[in-house]
């Protein structure tokens, strides 16, 4: 069974003066991606992609050693683009990104709406999908825009599903379908959360 990997970036080095978008991997967060690229070992993905962020193409090519793959990087596959929205403390940025999740055809905050978002990253997901008939297919991308994909494909509750991810994770979607998930953690796996 061919299936879609979704893996959220791993921890950042947060720069208070440096675009969110810009943000390496900190020290834990390149160790916490071997760790996950352990629980991925038994995965064959054909194509390893990633989203033009460093966070991004860093966890992507940590991950992508274990199976002696390169990384493919994709524009559409980018974060929500919030460039024109500051640092914020956590608190406030969690209320926002409620509202955001909640009115998905309004602009809440940053450059693009939720539904906006989504269309960009389902459509990358899909051309990734269309260049690859065979094998895994493992997306290295971030929180907001995956949990708008996944929303859309299983019906979960977009806001409470993006509190519970975790830097970095796995969630594994059976293909074609893309109706059910597993989620892989570095604390532990939780199968078919449906």
């Amino acid at each position: 069974m061919q299936r879609l990997i979704l893996v959220r970036h791993s921890l950042p080095e947060k720069i208070l003066d440096v675009p969110a978008k810009e943000w390496p991997l900190s020290a834990e967060g390149q160790q916490r991606c071997h760790l996950l690229a352990d629980k991925l070992a038994d995965f064959q993905p054909e194509i390893i992609a990633a989203s033009t962020e460093p966070k991004a193409i860093e966890t992507a090519q940590i991950i992508a050693q274990k199976f002696n793959k390169p990384v493919e990087i994709f524009a559409g596959l980018n974060e929500h683009d919030r460039s024109n929205f500051g640092f914020v403390e956590e608190k406030k940025f969690s209320e926002t990104l409620e509202a955001f999740f909640a009115t998905p055809d309004k602009l809440v905050m940053g450059l693009e709406t939720a539904t906006r978002a989504f269309q960009r990253f389902q459509q990358a997901i899909k051309n990734i999908l269309a260049k690859t008939p065979d094998g895994d297919v493992m997306i290295v991308s971030h929180g907001t825009v995956m949990t708008l994909f996944i929303a859309d494909c299983t019906g979960q509750e977009p806001f409470p599903f993006w509190r519970q991810l975790e830097q970095p994770m796995a969630i594994v979607l059976p293909l074609p379908e893309l109706n059910s998930l597993e989620i892989i953690t570095l604390t532990s796996n939780n199968p078919n959360i449906n």
